[in-house]
């Protein structure tokens, strides 16, 4: 991963550089004080993205744990067939609901 590395003292001066650098480079800027690492600083789209990242490693580590266990799990083709029927029996709810169109009032069956 590149990153750039700059003193604090250039937050207040440059602030618009640092935000440039992150949004545009994509990359995350660390901040030194006293030439020591002090602060990162990213935008906050790539630190959201970071987290969904990390979550999605920790779900993934845990349903590998399961898997070792022995925990049953489906087959692709089981999951498939079970998405088929909750979209088919949505599909039927929809169509059997009685639902009213915000704008006219006018309802439909």
């Amino acid at each position: 991963m590149q990153i750039r590395i700059l003193p604090s003292a250039m937050i207040r001066r440059k602030y618009n550089e640092i935000v440039e650098i992150c949004k545009e480079e994509r990359v995350p800027v660390f901040l030194t004080k006293n030439g020591e690492e002090d602060l990162v600083v990213v935008a906050v789209g790539d630190f959201f993205l970071r987290e969904q990242q990390i979550l999605l490693r920790e779900k993934l580590v845990d349903i590998e744990k399961r898997r070792r266990t022995g925990m049953k799990d489906l087959s692709a083709k089981a999951v498939f067939r079970r998405l088929q029927e909750m979209i088919e029996n949505y599909k039927l709810l929809e169509l059997t609901q009685e639902n009213e169109y915000p704008e006219g009032g006018e309802k439909y069956i």
